[in-house]
């Protein structure tokens, strides 16, 4: 079972896409409303192919709820601000998601972080909060590439890419996007997928300014 921590633009479309690929999951969210507005069958925001998305996502069995569960694998797709004055991401709500998995998650577990992130905020911010906890934590770093308007369409196109301290591990999770990801799927190290969405977001801005 997979327990997608965050239900908004991104971890939304993630989830229904493996629950409707054959993948157990329960979709966790602290907004009450949200989670009551998707367990009443209405989706929470309108994206081409989304509702066929997530009516297939609940033949696939797909639950929602507001508890974090305790299960092997988490996927944190939760918001990440930017903050203007700094120029910086702020990855409050990342570190805030993964405090609330170390209360639940049994030693061994795989976290991925989907959320945008900058270069180093995983050793700078995330790992010592998983050292505090003195759990043993696989972590994995798998940053989001789809567009608001096209994301049904590029979550099942797109190429992408798997951070891992583990490559075991990183092949594993590499398993679990291939349920639905028909584009190429590259196993690297956590700090190559950081640059990788830098990169992205560079050559996308480079682009639209010429």
């Amino acid at each position: 079972m997979i327990n997608v921590i965050g239900l908004g633009y991104i971890g939304l479309p993630t989830a229904l896409m493996l629950a409707s690929h054959g993948v157990e999951v329960i979709g966790t969210d602290y907004n009450k409303e949200l989670v009551a507005t998707l367990n009443a069958g209405k989706t929470t925001f309108k994206e081409d192919g989304l509702d066929e998305l997530f009516a297939a996502a609940l033949k696939g069995g797909i639950r929602f709820t507001t508890e974090y569960q305790e299960t092997d694998m988490y996927i944190v797709s939760v918001p990440t601000p930017y903050d203007k004055f700094s120029k910086k991401v702020d990855p409050c709500y990342v570190v805030a998601a993964i405090k609330q998995v170390l209360t639940v998650c049994p030693d061994g577990a795989t976290v991925v972080i989907e959320s945008t992130i900058s270069p180093g905020t995983i050793d700078k911010s995330v790992r010592p909060v998983i050292a505090a906890s003195g759990k043993n934590v696989n972590l994995v770093h798998a940053p989001e590439r789809i567009i608001p308007g096209n994301m049904v369409y590029e979550l099942l196109h797109n190429n992408r890419t798997i951070g891992a301290d583990d490559k075991a591990v990183g092949e594993k999770v590499k398993a679990c996007y291939a349920s639905f990801c028909q584009g190429e799927i590259v196993v690297t190290d956590i700090r190559t997928a950081e640059m990788t969405k830098v990169v992205e977001n560079t050559f996308r801005a480079v682009n639209i300014a010429f």
